[in-house]
């Protein structure tokens, strides 16, 4: 575990680690990851302003609170309308991109981060939301007077039909199937996947740590890395990586410890003859010191 990191973080990812997924708060997992990342953060000013957004939203409905399509025209306006929330502008830095307390800072963020917040506004109004890995981008999904709406968080919270799914679909240069109108069976099992909110914050972990990684930053992408494995400490990719990195980085112990954890996991990883090749190379390593120069 990294040396410097903040008490409450690690509470509370520790403590999504051991709940099961329905039951994560999603809010609270992105702002500990945010505090795990800068261990100095004060999360008092996000939560009253994630309590703000809540607040407006249940100004703007009024009387009407289960009026579905008013509640989501309600998050829009004051999301992305009032506070001025945005999609993240290229070139923003990866590696702030998914950091929920970075994306409030500048009113502005990835897909997975903006729905994230959406997600928040929605579920404090009981509309049962869920994020949806979309091949292009992160969506939310609803129910609404018995149909399925989906709201796109980077284009300020716009619900799309069949085309917009489509057009989305051709510009990021996938080939699409045909689509009809009830975007269930008519899609392809890798364009529409909802996620459960530890999957939500395994992806927010994985687009930062692509990011340090991108920018040479490995000891960062470290730290990213044992903060996925306080939310998932069962999953067996993640001790996998972890003993890569940690090889990477020249600590041969740490890397064997993690990758003999990994093949004691029960899984169907596809490296695990190779991950055994890579233990006995590590092991002599550690047994065989460097010839010291004559």
């Amino acid at each position: 575990m990294a040396d410097a990191v903040s008490p409450g973080a690690l509470k509370i990812l520790h403590h999504i680690g051991h709940q099961d997924p329905a039951d994560i708060d999603l809010t609270r997992g992105a702002l500990g990851l945010a505090q795990w990342a800068d261990p100095s953060l004060r999360l008092t000013p996000y939560q009253r302003h994630l309590e703000n957004l809540v607040a407006d939203v249940r100004a703007y409905v009024g009387d009407d609170p289960h009026d579905g399509p008013l509640v989501i025209e309600a998050t829009r306006q004051i999301i992305a309308r009032r506070y001025g929330y945005g999609g993240a502008i290229a070139p923003e830095p990866r590696l702030n991109s998914a950091n929920i307390a970075h994306a409030i800072d500048r009113r502005s963020g990835g897909a997975l981060v903006l729905a994230v917040l959406y997600h928040h506004v929605f579920n404090a109004l009981d509309r049962s939301p869920e994020i949806i890995a979309f091949a292009p981008r992160t969506l939310l999904g609803m129910t609404v007077g018995g149909r399925r709406v989906l709201v796109d968080p980077l284009d300020g919270g716009r619900t799309l039909g069949v085309r917009d799914l489509r057009r989305l679909l051709k510009a990021d240069g996938h080939t699409t199937p045909a689509l009809g109108p009830a975007l269930g069976p008519a899609l392809g099992p890798g364009h529409l996947k909802t996620l459960n909110p530890r999957q939500v914050l395994l992806a927010l972990v994985q687009q930062t740590k692509t990011g340090q990684l991108l920018s040479a930053a490995p000891h960062k992408a470290l730290l990213t890395l044992q903060a996925a494995l306080l939310i998932a400490p069962d999953e067996a990719c993640l001790w996998h990586e972890l003993g890569l990195l940690l090889a990477h980085l020249g600590d041969v112990q740490g890397a064997i410890t993690a990758l003999e954890h990994f093949l004691q996991l029960p899984h169907h990883h596809a490296h695990r003859y190779t991950t055994s090749q890579t233990l006995q190379s590590l092991r002599r390593r550690l047994n065989d010191p460097p010839n010291d120069p004559a």
